[in-house]
């Protein structure tokens, strides 16, 4: 996956996880590009390419818009530097 691609974590609610493989091509047309489906969590992750010119809200609202999802979120990355560094 390219380091400036968006990273999803889609949630579907407990009353659609029957219709997860319907749910997974309506995120996918929706511009989702699904990495793996966790159908016990009822989650489902995925990416947006760099290329995706829409911003994270644009691609979060296409996203929410499919029936059966109960949450959206924009995976966050933290980190920090080595012991080495300066800053701590």
């Amino acid at each position: 996956m390219n380091e400036h691609a968006r990273e999803w974590i889609v949630t579907v609610g407990v009353q659609d996880i029957d219709r997860l493989d319907e749910i997974v091509a309506a995120l996918e047309s929706a511009g989702l590009c699904v990495d793996r489906v966790l159908g016990t969590l009822g989650q489902i992750t995925g990416h947006t390419p760099a290329e995706d010119a829409r911003d994270a809200a644009t691609a979060r609202a296409s996203f929410a818009a499919v029936t059966g999802i109960s949450s959206v979120d924009a995976v966050q990355r933290f980190g920090v530097a080595p012991p080495d560094e300066d800053v701590q």
